[in-house]
């Protein structure tokens, strides 16, 4: 028999849906998908230039690519944060910046660009998502992003010391500085300041409520101590602003389990599997235990089979076996 349902997802938590573990953040390889529209999501914006450049804006880390007749483009990358600009014929340049989270081997980036009008050019605020870049975000001043800039590239490399001095710098040079507050937090994680990271999260979404990349850094922070109930408004917060991260759906899934919210540990666990989820496939555990709660054996069986078909040799592969003939009256295999 499983044990019980809190110990079972407490022990889901320890076991890697990267809660539990204090967070690295030497970049990984990651797909880049973004998808680019024209004042509405029904018009696609296609033959437009997309480059992305790497550490924020650093050129030698530029690539271009040019998006198809949907509007569509991919980069191959690594993660963490990133600038990208978009520009074309019939469209406002857009320039904006995105977070990459370590557990998304595919990122999926949805952009709005404006339409320009034929002999009277218009000056909106270029849109992220389904909202404006943050008004914190619009006059950094040149000193503030170059210290900006040398932290990432000693982030990179690995120096951390210098990495925190370099996002000091850009702090007290700009004070709004939410994505230096974000990257400040990250090094002092890595150097075991958590009390310091906590604050500097805390900060970053102060200035900028809607910033993902903080909400789920200081999220990473509170699953780490089990503490899903605080955790879980900051995961939501963020995929209102970025709703393609499987990471926060699938951490959200399994806050929602443990507090025994179990239709929308479902729901966050069904969006999930509708994204690429390679890494994640233990989210059918969490639906499955959340059909459990609710009697609702076959839907039950449906997930567990689905975790098997994602990861036959899974860690939690016989514990699904079992689960399925428990369910289905068999003897276990």
């Amino acid at each position: 028999m499983w044990p019980s349902l809190r110990a079972a997802l407490l022990a889901f938590v320890l076991a890697g849906v990267c809660a539990g573990q204090r967070p690295s953040i030497a970049p990984v390889p990651v797909t880049l998908r973004v998808f680019v529209t024209i004042d509405s999501d029904t018009q696609k914006a296609a033959n437009v230039t997309v480059e992305l450049m790497d550490s924020v804006g650093l050129s030698s880390a530029m690539t271009s690519k040019l998006t198809d007749s949907n509007g569509n483009v991919s980069f191959r990358t690594v993660s963490g944060m990133h600038r990208i600009r978009i520009s074309g014929s019939g469209i406002e340049s857009y320039e904006g910046d995105l977070d990459i989270a370590r557990g998304e081997p595919i990122h999926m980036e949805r952009i709005r660009v404006h339409a320009t009008l034929a002999g009277q050019p218009v000056t909106h605020p270029s849109s992220f998502g389904n909202s404006s870049v943050p008004a914190v975000r619009l006059n950094v001043p040149a000193a503030a992003r170059k210290a900006y800039e040398q932290a990432y590239e000693a982030m990179n490399k690995q120096e951390w010391e210098k990495s925190r001095t370099f996002f000091e710098t850009a702090i007290s040079k700009y004070p709004q500085y939410d994505m230096a507050y974000n990257g400040l937090g990250a090094i002092q994680m890595q150097l075991n300041d958590e009390a310091g990271a906590r604050k500097s999260f805390e900060k970053a979404i102060e200035l900028n409520p809607d910033f993902a990349g903080a909400n789920r850094s200081l999220a990473k922070l509170l699953l780490r101590d089990h503490n899903n109930r605080e955790a879980l408004p900051l995961l939501l917060r963020s995929l209102a602003t970025e709703p393609d991260s499987v990471w926060a759906l699938v951490n959200a899934a399994n806050s929602e389990l443990l507090l025994q919210n179990y239709d929308d540990a479902v729901l966050y666990a069904h969006k999930a599997h509708a994204l690429p989820h390679q890494d994640f496939a233990t989210v059918h555990i969490v639906a499955a235990r959340a059909f459990e709660a609710t009697q609702q054996p076959d839907q039950a069986i449906a997930e567990y089979r689905l975790y098997l078909t994602e990861a036959p040799k899974g860690p939690d592969a016989q514990r699904a076996q079992t689960a399925i003939s428990r369910l289905s009256g068999q003897s276990p295999q």
